[in-house]
């Protein structure tokens, strides 16, 4: 099982770690900014509160310190390349999933995944039982190559000649609505920015 695999590969890295070959420096001090807050008559006083500002420049900085920490001591196991290269081949056999199904007049819009790709892709079938009809609408990870930009939910047209997409970067889910033609997959330059998370109302019949 592709679990009992990744166990195996995390249990190297232990047993690699525990060797005391990778050094690195240690953990910056991270600064308390006390905030209080009252919650039904309750105070609350959380000093690290202020790490939940993800886009202020301090937390930026913290955030980056650390990543460089974690980087300098992974890319020291000297079997690390040996276990990456070994889960992404894994990784990559896995078979695809399909969710979020949607039909339309002779068509399904449904979101893939396909690992090794990192985000799911809007394709359209025309049957649920003839996977090679499939044809790619959105691909986010051909919009960004690092994996950053997600789908948060999609709404086609009555008619299903063009589909709402919302997309994210970083784990925001701060959408941006863009309307693709279905067939070509093209979008107008027209967006809009801060969409709710989801779309709610009646659905269509």
């Amino acid at each position: 099982m592709i679990t009992n695999r990744f166990l195996f590969a995390i249990g190297a890295i232990v047993v690699t770690t525990a060797l005391g070959l990778p050094t690195v420096e240690p953990a910056p001090g991270t600064p308390k900014k006390p905030v209080s807050t009252k919650y039904q008559g309750v105070t609350v006083e959380d000093p690290y509160q202020w790490l939940e500002k993800d886009d202020e420049p301090d937390v930026k900085a913290w955030s980056d310190t650390q990543n460089q920490r974690t980087r300098q001591y992974l890319d020291q196991l000297p079997e690390r390349a040996a276990i990456e290269k070994q889960l992404t081949e894994w990784y990559a056999k896995t078979s695809p999933s399909y969710s979020s199904l949607v039909s339309r007049p002779g068509l399904l819009f449904v979101m893939k995944f396909q690992p090794p790709k990192q985000q799911p892709l809007l394709v359209t079938l025309t049957s649920a039982e003839d996977l090679k009809s499939e044809k790619v609408v959105l691909d986010p990870n051909v919009l960004d190559a690092k994996g950053a930009t997600a789908i948060d939910w999609f709404v086609p047209s009555l008619d299903g000649k063009f589909v709402a997409v919302s997309l994210s970067k970083g784990g925001s889910e701060d959408g941006t609505l863009q309307f693709y033609e279905t067939a070509t997959g093209k979008a107008p330059q027209d967006t809009i920015a801060h969409v709710p998370e989801k779309v709610s109302g009646p659905k269509p019949t």
